[in-house]
């Protein structure tokens, strides 16, 4: 077997070696090289291309990166995935099973639908026409506003301050009545003096003769509580109508009643006189005498009118089965029993001072003085400035006669100026009066008017004062003729608790002069 040849061996030279690792090294710098110019090159562009930050947008930078929520970790995503597909496999069973045949399906209904959207439709129309009809009176309102001429304020009006000062004690007070067109006098006495003169002439005409209930029906109902009590009454508290108010003769009827003792014309009579002596109310009275009567004899010495408590007019004392009565230094002892205490107080009335004491005053009859002053209206005294309507008003105490300024009465603002003016000879007058006052009474259109008569009664230096009239009409009452009011007089206020005072009332301020 022929031997194998042996391999020829070959050496690399050492130094071409060399050369080549370093032409490889030289080739890698200078990619290496290139690579970095063109990665700093890149990374300048990114830096020149961003927009600058300042410390403010980094910190909210921040802020939002801290915030951000994490992602969602992948075991829940495919939680929510295999739920997913539950929930479609589920519905797609259920869709297989939906019958769909027409008489299963509850579709919407169209004629409801329709119904629904004509109203709507209806209730549109009419907010249309609603706000159409406002906007045209909106338009209108504006045109009116165009055509409204603008409004110039008069001149101004300068009022002095008011000089308060006293007013005299007993004033004789002249009336100026002082509307827009002028003035006019008003003085009480100019008018109803005339009036009242007429009424004493003829008062025994107009006093009552035979008396009717009619009047006096609801009055005394309500006073003494039923009809019946009216109808049983009446004989006795008529007789008393010309010299008492029948209210009050009402009253003491029932508090004589009330005490168990039986009333008549002539103990009423009695009792009026000893009331009128004495000065207290009939039904007071009435109420102390039935007390007595009965041994309560604590009223009817309450009633004592002595000014000095440690010299009392009135007296009683009761011992023994006696009373002592006194009445000033006359002193009278009886059985205490009802009949003689009832002889006492009937003695008493028929003495001096008592006796007859309701004869000195007189309530005439309302109606006839009305009557009377109708006649008088027509007369040249009231006819010359004034128009009067007298009228009976329940409640009061007397006629009132209503006065109205005749048309053309009076002075104009030019005329009150004139020298030898009514106006002017009326202040005189005032002024030459000690206690004369001049009380302007002014409607509420009326002040240029005031202040140019003010200026003239300043001038003449006479005392005024003023206040506001509401209404170009003046009331008066035609006293004395006292007349029955014909309506019963409001209860008292109560009394505040823990107290027997009434409530107390705060008086109006007092007149002064300015």
């Amino acid at each position: 077997m022929a031997k194998r040849r042996p391999s020829e061996e070959f050496e690399i030279p050492f130094v071409a070696l060399m050369d080549t690792m370093t032409n490889v090294v030289g080739v890698l710098i200078i990619v290496l090289v290139l690579v970095g110019l063109g990665v700093a090159s890149a990374v300048k562009k990114i830096l020149s291309d961003l927009p600058p930050v300042d410390a403010q947008t980094l910190a909210q930078l921040k802020e939002t990166i801290a915030k951000k929520e994490a992602p969602p970790k992948l075991e829940t995503l495919d939680e929510q995935a295999s739920e997913a597909e539950k929930q479609i496999k589920k519905a797609i069973e259920e869709l297989k099973t939906l019958d769909l045949s027409p008489e299963k399906q509850k579709l919407a209904d169209i004629d409801d639908l329709k119904r629904q959207i004509d109203e709507r439709k209806k209730d549109r129309d009419a907010k249309k026409a609603a706000i159409d009809k406002l906007l045209a009176e909106l338009d209108a309102m504006k045109a009116r506003l165009d055509q409204t001429p603008v409004y110039k304020p008069p001149p101004a009006t300068v009022v002095r301050l008011p000089n308060p000062r006293p007013y005299p004690e007993r004033p004789v007070e002249t009336r100026v009545i002082v509307a827009k067109e002028g003035i006019l006098f008003y003085r009480e006495a100019d008018y109803l003096d005339p009036v009242r003169s007429g009424l004493e002439q003829v008062k025994s005409q107009i006093e009552y003769r035979d008396v009717k209930m009619d009047p006096f029906a609801a009055m005394l109902e309500k006073v003494l509580g039923s009809k019946a009590d009216v109808q049983k009454a009446w004989p006795d508290i008529a007789p008393l109508v010309n010299t008492f108010q029948m209210e009050l003769v009402a009253l003491a009827w029932k508090n004589v009643v009330a005490g168990g003792l039986a009333p008549s014309k002539e103990m009423l009579q009695n009792l009026g006189d000893i009331a009128l002596t004495i000065g207290k109310p009939l039904p007071h009275v009435a109420a102390a005498v039935t007390a007595a009567a009965k041994g309560d004899l604590t009223k009817w010495t309450a009633l004592d009118p002595s000014k000095d408590p440690a010299a009392p007019i009135i007296k009683a004392a009761q011992y023994g089965g006696k009373i002592k009565f006194t009445y000033g230094a006359k002193s009278e002892e009886v059985r205490a029993n009802a009949r003689d205490v009832l002889i006492y107080f009937k003695k008493l009335a028929d003495a001096p001072p008592f006796k007859n004491a309701s004869r000195a005053r007189t309530i005439y009859d309302a109606y006839k003085i009305v009557e009377v002053l109708k006649r008088a209206a027509a007369s040249q005294v009231i006819s010359k400035a004034y128009t009067m309507a007298p009228a009976v008003v329940p409640g009061t105490a007397y006629v009132q006669a209503e006065l109205t300024p005749r048309p053309g009465s009076g002075e104009t603002a030019e005329q009150l100026k004139q020298p030898n003016s009514g106006f002017i000879r009326a202040l005189r007058a005032i002024k030459a009066d000690p206690s004369g006052v001049a009380v302007f009474q002014i409607l509420p259109d009326a002040i240029p008017t005031y202040l140019e008569a003010r200026r003239v009664a300043d001038e003449v230096g006479v005392p005024a004062t003023w206040e506001f009239l509401g209404a170009l009409k003046l009331t008066a009452s035609v006293t004395p003729f006292e007349v029955q009011k014909f309506t019963a007089t409001p209860p008292r206020p109560p009394a505040p608790p823990g107290g027997t005072a009434p409530p107390a009332t705060i008086a109006p301020p007092k007149k002064t002069l300015d």
